[in-house]
């Protein structure tokens, strides 16, 4: 049994030590030219310098395959020439117990884990059973549960090595070798940086009165709003971090001197008032993180990688799993909510997948494989996972709550700002509404889920059958005349962001892009913002965000 301080920080154990490098020891990733080529280059060098060297250890073994098969070459089991040395030692090092490599308990944690993910990448289906036997070996040795097991397992990844660093033990691992999956963490990032660059698209004469209109009311990349009875104007981080997500989301190309400036001092800032949790705010933290993530990752400036994975460890802190008490069979699941000791919403929880892609969080990691049955269960699809429950109504009863059939999404499972639909049962179904079922289709693609997913494709028909620009669609006929207009400009950004996602460029033979520039322009007021004036609800009084919310929604 490990002493209490190690059984806390097991992941701390098995990535040995999570360290800054000082600058001259990372791969040069902001250097003039094409960085993802550079550094391809630079990969195909080490690769072949160490083809034929002498492995040391397991762990160094490891190391390499894990490196080879996640470079651009994605080499495989075909490559077997590049690969045996590597495995016939990793085979040798392998324990009675399932577990491997030589030393104390720390070190043959650390190569367990190193062979495990190597092997997993290298061939899955091949070494099923050993990487099963070594699983429940490293599970029962550790007493992990399920999350932290998978992640003390999983030792590499891309979008922190290198910034922080696994070190490698210089008495079981070659610099070479750490150099090399140092660099292919390099060109990882770098890759995704580039994929994330959209086609070069125009800028608008209406938009850019629109972000002339932001512009007037920052000062240093910061925009301030009314607090307190005296109306004191004060920086909000929040509002600030949209606000320059906006501003990024217009073209580098196309940026006045004046806004690039501005976008500058405002990254600037936003990183000076990270707090050492991660987070960016201690109100709405979810939010305001998730919105400084969106402006860090739009801007592409330099130095943001470090205060990305902060904010990506605290989105993970706050998830609403074992480690905060919610267990499978509860309704939150997988959720996250405002603060994390909140009940999870669905519009809290597609804000913080997408801010945890965009750090370089994968399809299979435990916080978007536990984030999808909280997906599941606020869809209206009924299935295994459709959620089944009660609420109180407004004149005190305690009715049942079911999921409906009709592949939107509400709020939360049994929950929806839109009203319910009542049952020939007398079950209530909370009625599915736009912005939260582009959510959730947005949310499925960023899990990875394939187009052909009947999740996926439901949420999609949904949205297709449903397209509305004049208003949010899922109210109740019989709801108040401005009900259909909250969340407006909420769902106009969702919904561009979905079907930018789903790749999907016309509904029934309509060109959604620029209807939906045509229906912004004919909304923008004299002076080039954007306000909710038909319903306030969710801050839409607020100009600043309406308009910052509309310059994204245009910008996909």
């Amino acid at each position: 049994m490990f002493p209490v301080t190690i059984l806390v920080n097991m992941p701390v154990l098995v990535s040995a030590c999570l360290l800054f490098l000082p600058p001259a020891s990372l791969p040069k990733e902001s250097q003039g030219g094409d960085a993802e080529s550079r550094l391809r280059s630079q990969v195909d060098g080490q690769i072949k310098a160490l083809r034929r060297s002498e492995r040391k250890s397991a762990l160094e073994a490891a190391r390499f395959i894990l490196a080879a098969t996640q470079c651009h070459r994605k080499y495989d089991s075909q490559d077997g020439p590049l690969f045996r040395l590597s495995l016939d030692i990793i085979q040798k090092a392998r324990r009675n117990n399932g577990l491997f490599g030589q030393g104390d308990i720390e070190q043959v944690a650390l190569t367990t884990a190193w062979v495990y993910q190597a092997l997993e990448s290298y061939d899955r289906k091949r070494f099923a059973d050993d990487l099963s036997k070594t699983k429940a070996a490293f599970a029962k040795a550790h007493n992990l549960s399920a999350d932290k097991l998978t992640e003390a397992l999983h030792p590499y990844k891309p979008e922190s090595y290198g910034i922080y660093h696994q070190e490698a033990d210089s008495a079981t691992s070659s610099d070479a070798v750490d150099k090399l999956l140092r660099t292919v963490a390099a060109w990882e990032r770098a890759h995704r940086k580039k994929g994330k660059k959209k086609r070069q698209r125009e800028f608008l004469p209406f938009q850019q009165r629109g972000l002339d209109w932001l512009m007037k009311l920052q000062r240093d990349g910061q925009w301030r709003v009314p607090t307190g009875p005296g109306g004191k104007m004060v920086v909000d981080a929040g509002i600030s971090a949209l606000c320059l997500a906006a501003l990024a989301a217009k073209p580098a190309r196309l940026r006045s001197e004046e806004e690039a400036k501005a976008l500058g001092k405002g990254i600037e800032w936003l990183l000076s008032i990270q707090k050492k949790d991660g987070s960016f705010s201690t109100y709405l933290p979810n939010y305001v993180t998730c919105t400084a993530v969106l402006a860090l990752t739009k801007s592409q400036a330099d130095g943001v990688d470090k205060a990305l994975f902060q904010a990506q460890q605290f989105l993970r802190r706050i998830q609403n799993v074992e480690r905060a008490g919610t267990l499978p069979q509860d309704r939150d699941y997988g959720s996250i909510g405002y603060g994390g000791d909140e009940r999870g919403d669905l519009s809290n929880t597609q804000m913080a997948i997408e801010a945890l892609r965009a750090t370089g969080v994968q399809t299979s990691d435990p916080a978007i494989e536990k984030a999808l049955l909280f997906l599941q269960r606020v869809q209206n699809l009924q299935g295994p996972q459709s959620w089944k429950g009660t609420r109180k109504t407004e004149d005190g009863r305690t009715v049942n709550v079911r999921a409906g059939n009709d592949g939107g999404a509400a709020y939360y499972p049994g929950n929806s700002p839109f009203g319910y639909n009542e049952s020939t049962d007398g079950s209530l179904v909370a009625r599915s509404y736009g912005s939260m079922t582009y959510a959730l289709l947005k949310c499925y693609i960023l899990a990875g889920l394939p187009k052909n997913d009947p999740r996926l494709q439901a949420a999609l028909n949904w949205c297709l059958a449903n397209f509305n620009l004049d208003e949010n669609p899922g109210s109740k006929p019989s709801a108040k005349k401005n009900a259909r207009y909250q969340g407006l400009y909420y769902y106009y950004l969702t919904l561009a962001r979905a079907l930018s996602l789903a790749e999907v460029d016309a509904i029934k033979d309509v060109d959604w892009r620029k209807a939906l520039a045509k229906k912004l322009q004919e909304e923008q007021q004299k002076d080039g913002s954007w306000v909710n004036k038909k319903n306030g609800r969710w801050w839409e009084d607020n100009p600043m965000i309406c308009t910052a919310y509309a310059l994204l929604a245009l910008s996909e």
